[in-house]
């Protein structure tokens, strides 16, 4: 697809295939880092995956085997402040409550990992590697460790963003700490990526989504409003067409036929 609500698309490949949105980052010459170009097309790629009733899985991926993604274009970056560009995207991905599997390729450093964070199935190859090279340009590096802080234990967020460039997670360790669920050969990524897709579009397309809600939302609370807030995320599905397809087909002993309402 070369454009999106007639936008044009110029740094990213954006496709759907069957109920699966790909999303490719598509500036290997500059290690997939963002420009405003880029942010732009990331706008209208997530608006279009959101509210696409067609789309109910998304991949994130980049193009080449050595960057994922190396955050903000320091070059650009000197006339624009291109995190203000990227913020709208970020709480964008927050608002896609359709299951988001991120495909880590290689370096995914700074503004890049953006993306781990606001996904929900991050899987790597065995070159892919996280560190946060913020404070080494500069910058102070807060939105991304407040979302890995979510995912892996502080201590290793700390040492990410305080030793900068120096400390750098490797696939094994990423593997081990849980920032990643799986090692893939960089040949078999993408099948693995859509091996997953897979098997998520076997489920209720409804009960996943609100049960990324719940959860996404619950980590915001307390104990027992988290408890409240499931709840009522069950609620707002039980009389759905999935979900007494759902319960029928568990009775016929044969596989739902799921559509989303």
């Amino acid at each position: 697809m070369t454009a999106v609500n007639g936008f044009e698309l110029v740094e990213t490949i954006y496709e759907k295939r069957g109920r699966v949105a790909y999303i490719t980052l598509n500036r290997e010459q500059a290690g997939h880092a963002f420009n405003y170009q880029m942010c732009q097309e990331m706008l209208h790629i997530w608006e279009d995956v959101k509210d696409d009733p067609e789309v109910w899985v998304a991949i994130v991926s980049a193009t080449g085997e050595k960057f994922f993604c190396t955050g903000v274009d320091v070059k650009e970056a000197r006339e624009r402040r291109l995190g203000d560009a990227w913020l709208p995207i970020a709480r964008l991905m927050e608002e896609v409550h359709k299951p988001i599997i991120c495909a880590v390729n290689g370096m995914c450093c700074g503004g890049g990992l953006h993306w781990v964070c606001d996904s929900d199935i991050i899987i790597g190859t065995e070159n892919a590697q996280f560190f946060d090279s913020h404070v080494n340009v500069g910058m102070i590096s807060g939105w991304e460790p407040v979302g890995l802080s979510r995912r892996i234990p502080l201590n290793y967020v700390l040492r990410m963003v305080i030793e900068g460039k120096s400390y750098r997670i490797n696939a094994d360790e990423a593997y081990r700490i849980g920032l990643i669920t799986e090692i893939v050969p960089a040949a078999k990524l993408m099948e693995r990526a859509e091996e997953i897709a897979a098997n998520v579009l076997a489920n209720s397309p409804l009960a996943v989504r609100y049960s990324k809600k719940a959860i996404m939302r619950g980590l915001d609370m307390g104990l027992r409003d988290g408890l409240d807030l499931a709840g009522h995320m069950l609620n707002q599905i039980w009389d759905t067409e999935d979900a007494a397809e759902g319960k029928q087909a568990f009775a016929e002993r044969r596989q739902p036929v799921w559509k989303g309402r």
